[in-house]
């Protein structure tokens, strides 16, 4: 194929799919920094003495606090703060069952106040990974985004040959002065030529970025078809005793459990403790010497009740098909080594995203560059632009509006 059959592809993809794709993109950008939101928002969160990844945690303390003080509430887990201005965040079920957020100073571990379930993190968790809508159809319709993201870059190296020579091209980059006088298809053709220019910088310095994101994308899209890892779950042998899971976590328990860790992992950093009570056990998730790989890939289960060790395992044991799975969610979101590759990712997302909207915007340009729209019976060439997304526009237009509806639910619900 020549150069302007690859441009035509590459423009069919992403104009017909640039209403859905810029929504996820931006709702994935902003995930990245919805911790930071839920800082802004909520001051329960802010920590008044930085937290560092290598801070020792009183667990057994943070338990004793939300135990007296909140004793008719169920604990779920405890988790170690991501960024180092936060609270130790703990999660809990009341009364009726509903889930709810307690945050603890890490030093003095006393309760700074409360949080819904649904706050800014898991909003946009929500939004990005399936769109609100049930788990195999939201992934599905995500995973097939990631998909033409991946093939939109295929093409753009076709269409923008020699690309390797252009990574400081910025001279190209100027915008364009036009003068009253000046006849609107030549200034619709000089802002074009900016855009333009500016959407290839753009893409060629995120040319890294927009791999990561496609290929784990796409690789999300596999997983949610039959090829994900699956852990085999251990079962606690004491469940067979029947006895009262309705009893708080206990703190000999969970103290003998961080004894066993100290013990035997002396390397291993604690992240996450979960408290499984229809299972009578006390998870342990963190890290300690695999790289890229989730808490999950180095678990620790304990019995609830005793705080005997029932089994585990570790990430660097871990096969190569696991190793892909784990390694995904963190290259995806930038939440590996240092907090600090968050905002690296926000902003390579924010470039991401403009890379959607100025596609756009160079082919509304375009329109009125030729002037198309004055040769029609239609008024203007957005109207124009409208019309040429033809009848594809309205799966997006109406997952979109589900996914609005569905978020107004949840909020009610969870509020």
């Amino acid at each position: 194929m020549n150069q302007k059959n690859w441009f035509l592809l590459h423009h069919w993809a992403g104009f017909h799919l640039s209403l859905l794709l810029t929504f996820v993109l931006l709702t994935g950008t902003f995930a990245t920094i919805s911790t930071d939101l839920d800082w802004l928002t909520n001051s329960a969160v802010r920590a008044d003495k930085r937290v560092s990844q290598e801070q020792t945690i009183d667990w057994s303390a943070l338990l004793n606090t939300v135990n007296r003080n909140i004793p008719q509430a169920t604990l779920l887990s405890i988790h170690r703060p991501e960024i180092p201005w936060h609270n130790i965040e703990v999660i809990a079920r009341n009364k009726n069952g509903e889930r709810f957020r307690v945050y603890l100073d890490a030093y003095t571990h006393q309760i700074t106040g409360e949080g819904k379930w649904l706050n800014w993190q898991r909003l946009f968790r929500q939004v990005h990974r399936h769109l609100m809508l049930p788990n195999q159809l939201g992934i599905t319709i995500v995973g097939f985004l990631g998909l033409m993201m991946l093939f939109l870059l295929i093409t753009s190296l076709y269409i923008y040959r020699h690309w390797w020579r252009s990574f400081f091209v910025f001279n190209r980059i100027k915008w364009p002065k036009v003068s009253p006088q000046e006849r609107p298809k030549k200034i619709a053709g000089k802002q074009r030529k900016f855009w333009s220019e500016l959407h290839k910088i753009i893409g060629l310095w995120s040319l890294w970025f927009v791999m990561v994101i496609s290929v784990t994308g796409v690789w999300y899209l596999i997983e949610r078809w039959g090829a994900g890892a699956r852990y085999v779950e251990i079962e606690n042998p004491a469940i067979i005793s029947q006895k009262d899971i309705s009893l708080p976590p206990s703190d000999y328990a969970l103290s003998n459990a961080l004894n066993y860790i100290n013990k035997h992992h002396s390397e291993y950093k604690i992240n996450q403790i979960r408290f499984i009570a229809e299972k009578q056990i006390i998870e342990i998730s963190g890290q300690e010497h695999a790289l890229l790989v989730r808490n999950r890939a180095n678990n620790k289960l304990f019995d609830a009740l005793s705080g005997i060790y029932i089994g585990g395992r570790q990430g660097e044991e871990l096969g190569l098909h696991f190793r892909i799975s784990e390694a995904a969610d963190l290259l995806h979101f930038g939440t590996f080594s240092s907090w600090i590759f968050r905002y690296v990712w926000f902003v390579f997302g924010v470039l991401l995203t403009s890379l959607s909207i100025t596609g756009v915007y160079m082919y509304l340009l375009r329109l009125k560059q030729i002037g198309v729209y004055q040769n029609s019976k239609t008024r203007s060439a957005l109207y124009t632009l409208w019309h040429k997304t033809y009848w594809i526009k309205w799966p997006s237009i109406l997952v979109l509006i589900l996914c609005v509806i569905l978020t107004l639910l949840d909020f009610v619900i969870n509020n």
